[in-house]
């Protein structure tokens, strides 16, 4: 099995996203950045290898919420990771969420963790 290497990032926040994509490319990971609803569905609806989603605490709850319910409706076997901060929590299905102030390496674990364990899920 091959672990999916390319993570569509989704944020409101250019420097934020900037730090991410950094830290992704620096572990080897394809980085797409959106930065607006349009662009995250278009980039879901595209054929690609996007092998999970990365969605940033800087993303409004009402885009939070349409966009994992409009990705799971495309592509329902992509993982969505949640980047939280401590004070606005969210209500969107995600498939995981860590603390945004855990370590680099927390966050790339959680994102090996995710992709190989849903890349194994039985169809």
């Amino acid at each position: 099995m091959t672990i999916p290497t390319s993570i569509l990032t989704i944020s409101r926040d250019r420097s934020l996203q900037r730090t991410k994509t950094i830290i992704l490319e620096q572990a080897c990971y394809t980085v797409s950045a959106a930065l607006n609803d349009k662009d995250a569905v278009s980039f879901v609806e595209a054929p690609n290898n996007i092998g999970l989603v990365l969605m940033c605490y800087s993303v409004p709850e009402a885009s939070r919420q349409f966009l994992v319910t409009r990705i799971k409706e495309l592509r329902p076997r992509l993982p969505i990771l949640m980047l939280c901060n401590g004070y606005d929590p969210t209500d969107a299905k995600v498939d995981g969420s860590l603390h945004s102030l855990e370590t680099p390496e927390a966050m790339l674990d959680m994102i090996g963790f995710m992709t190989r364990i849903i890349g194994e899920s039985p169809v």
